[in-house]
């Protein structure tokens, strides 16, 4: 599920968050490039990093139809979801159901250039046993305004 209020975020989300906040510029989205593995080394097992692609129909039609690839998925993120799905298209890891719910969630922080907070079971990966809190973050690359890629960071609320 989507939230975008931040105000319930987990603990250990916040600092990421802070860390997004001291380098959006005004009216803009971060850089990806200030999101080094340095920077986000207490992060690193919990993140994903989605790319975020604009579709050759959309470019012609000028219509927002994008795809998803995971770039990266985190070794716990990995370990929580039962699988690795670096270098996979959403549309060849989920049912229907579970990708439309996917698409919904990462295209409201594209659409809307904001970070939310998001949460639920791993029931698209056969998991509901297991909950997760987390946050979706929008990024751009080579100082643009487009969201280029969306970081996710992920935990088990073991509730």
């Amino acid at each position: 599920m989507l939230d975008p209020d931040l105000g319930r975020l987990p603990q250990p989300a916040k600092g990421l968050l802070a860390y997004w906040n001291e380098h959006c510029p005004a009216g803009g989205l971060p850089d990806r490039s200030v999101f080094d593995p340095l920077s986000l080394r207490p992060y690193l097992g919990n993140l994903l990093i989605v790319d975020v692609e604009a579709t050759a129909g959309a470019a012609a039609s000028g219509q927002s139809e994008r795809r998803f690839r995971y770039r990266l998925i985190g070794t716990d993120v990995a370990a929580m979801s039962g699988r690795d799905m670096t270098g996979r298209y959403f549309e060849d890891v989920y049912d229907p159901v579970a990708l439309a719910e996917m698409r919904h969630c990462f295209g409201w922080v594209v659409d809307h250039r904001r970070p939310a907070r998001i949460f639920g079971t791993f029931r698209h990966a056969n998991r509901a046993f297991l909950g997760f809190d987390g946050m979706f973050l929008p990024v751009a690359t080579d100082r643009g305004s487009i969201v280029a890629q969306v970081i996710g960071y992920i935990i088990s609320n073991k509730s």
